[in-house]
Order: structure tokens, then sequence, then C-alpha cells
């Protein structure tokens, strides 16, 4: 909510300061600024959650299966989804091959790490 107030200040502030030389710029600049912040909190406030589709998913320290394993995930751990990346493809069980890894937190053994989109 912070960064949506900002952002109406920031266009607020457009309108009010006067449009000429470096007053423009300055609120160019503000309302650019709030407009990116807002992005940014829709972005990063979305929490999204899943969860295992077959025991024994190995989570990584890195988007890759040479990457050290740091635990495993079985359904019903339930995952927060922290952020998605591409990595090493890997072959899902269904044979479509993807890149795409989630970096989550597992809620029950609280270990943070890599899984292929495949296995969520």
């Amino acid at each position: 909510m912070h960064t949506i107030r900002n952002a109406v200040i920031a266009g607020v502030a457009a309108l009010v300061l006067p449009m000429n030389g470096l007053a423009t710029g300055v609120a160019h600049f503000v309302f650019e600024f709030g407009h990116r912040l807002a992005e940014l909190s829709r972005e990063a406030g979305v929490d999204r959650y899943g969860d295992f589709r077959t025991p024994g998913v190995n989570l990584r320290a890195g988007p890759g299966t040479s990457s050290v394993v740091l635990g495993v995930g079985n359904p019903g751990d339930q995952v927060r989804l922290r952020r998605q990346v591409v990595g090493e493809h890997v072959t899902c069980p269904g044979g479509a091959r993807d890149d795409t890894w989630w970096q989550l937190l597992d809620r029950r053994t609280r270990v943070t790490g890599y899984v292929s989109a495949c296995y969520l």
C-alpha cells in the first residue's frame, strides 16, 4: 500500500509543480519513480504457493541437476514460490522438456532451494 500511496503522491506532484524548466524534469522523474515503485510492488507483493507433484523431489543449491542437494520435498509439504529462473533443461515425467526452475521455501522442512517446474 505504501508504494501505491507514493505513486499517487508522485502523480499529484507532477500535476501541481510548475511545468517549466527544472520543475518539469523533477516532476517527470518523481512521477516515473512512483510508477516504477508501484510496478515493483505488484510483482513482489503476490505470494505464490504450491506443492510437490511427486515424492522425493530434490531441493538444490542452484537451478541444475548438478547442484548440491539441500533437502527433499514431498507432496503435502507446501512450498512458497520465491522466484522463477531459467536453468538446466529437465525432462519432465510426461516427456516434455522444461528449463524453468523455481527458488522456493519448503514450508514443512524450512529448506530453501531450487526445483524444476516439472515437479511442482
